[in-house]
């Protein structure tokens, strides 16, 4: 969420793992910013689900899952009512219901319709019956550990780090805590007493209280916990690059190629390489993808298919007469930067030898350092990955570009596209072929949606701006002291 278009907008991707090349590159970098989600959209929801965890634990005490999740409901739409009053608010889960509640005139909001189970899922502030909660915050909040699950009735419970992030969530509310959960039950609240409410949001967090001193503190991996650790490596080396970039504000997009275009030193050296090992792996998929739509447009006009060597040539017949590491040299030699070369490698039409412009470019940069990448992104039995990549082209080097890319093309990118697809139909019932083979010939289906992961870097963004370390992406003073401190 919150994305650069060149590079993804959160939950543009919808398209499966044609490949199998995504999934190790997500393993990837959730190690580098655990307990964060693409849809976990503001570090106070951190505090709000706290709380009201906390206060279930020790007062309400529900026990069964339906009971729960009907709890969960209707506190998550009073909250959702109540943060939507502060200006322009975001990040809060049923946010459309709560804008169009609030548009009403009456005085009475009775959301009790739109938390029922019985109303239909588009009618409902969430669809999921379990709320936002259990599929959005539950499993980061207990990765970053806040919470945990009781041994005996199987429900969230609240860890000690929880209770002090609940006590201090509660102790900056506006009104009695018995209150909000008497009006979360009843389903019905006045204008009057939701306006009381107001504090409660996001963005009404008091910078200089302990609330936010507590956020800070879980943010930035202060328990010295192996994933805490991790994550304040990564939010360490954001601060570092807003200090030197004092004149553009960090964005996904821009910290992505910052990483990529400098060499790591410093400080925060470990979390730059690695960051980078990270884009290494995602733009040579994107480009493997690519790859693979060249492929299938190139059957969109054989109407009886063609033999896979049929198309194989077709798509090989302009590549020179020369060594595969001559003719990716010559692909790399280009003036463009390697940002300009992945937009050119993923336009509509790209040529074969503008796709593999950016893989000759990571081929040149990254052949003699295929160990590090190997560091990060480890092989695998069944999983291709920038190094397993980088690794075949090297090794084939010296053969023929054309014989070299032609078993590239049917070896790495339509066989094993095929293997993924014929696995996933056995498995899950799934069928998620782009082309398909009938007697010996090839017919295209459909494209792949060829996207640059997400990997949460605008949520770490957000967070940071959420716990005033950072403001619309510039460090602020605050920032700036915590920087010179650690």
């Amino acid at each position: 969420m919150d994305g650069q278009a060149e590079w993804t907008e959160i939950g543009a991707s919808s398209g499966l793992d044609h490949l199998a090349m995504l999934a190790p590159v997500e393993a990837f970098y959730q190690s580098l910013l655990p307990g964060f989600s693409s849809i976990t959209t503001r570090m106070r929801n951190y505090a709000f689900h706290a709380w009201w965890i906390t206060r279930n634990a020790r007062t309400t005490k529900i026990t069964s899952r339906k009971a729960f999740h009907e709890h969960t409901r209707r506190v998550e739409a009073l909250y959702a009512l109540a943060s939507a009053q502060w200006d322009r608010e975001t990040g809060i889960a049923g946010a459309r219901f709560a804008l169009n509640k609030l548009a009403e005139e009456d005085d009475i909001f009775d959301f009790r319709f739109e938390t029922s189970l019985e109303t239909p899922a588009d009618l409902r502030y969430l669809g999921p019956p379990s709320g936002d909660f259990q599929g959005t915050y539950f499993g980061q909040m207990r990765e970053i550990g806040l919470l945990a699950r009781a041994a005996r009735h199987d429900m969230p419970v609240p860890t000690k780090d929880g209770e002090r992030l609940a006590e201090a969530y509660e102790a900056a509310l506006p009104i009695a805590p018995e209150r909000f959960f008497e009006i979360a039950k009843a389903g019905q609240v006045s204008r009057d007493e939701l306006a009381k409410m107001l504090p409660m949001a996001p963005s009404a967090i008091d910078q200089d209280g302990e609330e936010a001193r507590l956020l800070r503190e879980i943010l930035m991996g202060e328990d010295g916990s192996e994933t805490g650790l991790a994550r304040r490596a990564s939010l360490l080396a954001i601060l570092e690059i807003a200090r030197k970039t004092d004149s553009q504000p960090v964005s996904e997009n821009m910290l992505r190629w910052w990483w990529m275009d400098h060499p790591p030193d410093g400080d925060h050296a470990e979390a730059h390489a690695a960051w980078q090992h990270y884009q290494v792996g995602d733009m040579l998929r994107v480009s493997y993808e690519n790859l693979m739509n060249h492929a299938i447009l190139g059957l969109e006009d054989a109407s009886e298919g063609l033999l896979v060597p049929e198309l194989i040539g077709d798509i090989i017949g302009d590549v020179p007469d020369m060594p595969l590491g001559e003719w990716l040299d010559k692909l790399s030699a280009s003036n463009h930067s390697l940002h300009d070369l992945q937009d050119a490698g993923r336009a509509d039409g790209a040529s074969l030898g503008a796709i593999m412009a950016p893989i000759a470019r990571l081929w040149a940069e990254w052949r003699g350092r295929i160990d590090e990448l190997e560091g990060s992104l480890p092989t695998r039995p069944g999983h291709q990955t920038c190094v397993t990549e980088l690794t075949w082209i090297e090794h084939r080097r010296h053969e023929p570009a054309s014989k070299a890319m032609g078993q590239l093309i049917y070896e790495r990118i339509l066989r094993r596209h095929l293997e993924v697809a014929a696995r996933k139909f056995r498995l899950q019932g799934s069928y998620t072929y782009l082309v398909e083979l009938e007697h010996a010939r090839l017919r295209a289906r459909s494209l792949i949606d060829a996207n640059p992961s997400g990997p949460r870097l605008a949520t770490a963004i957000k967070f940071l701006d959420d716990v005033g370390l950072l403001y619309k992406g510039r460090l602020t003073d605050r920032g700036r002291d915590y920087l010179e401190a650690v």
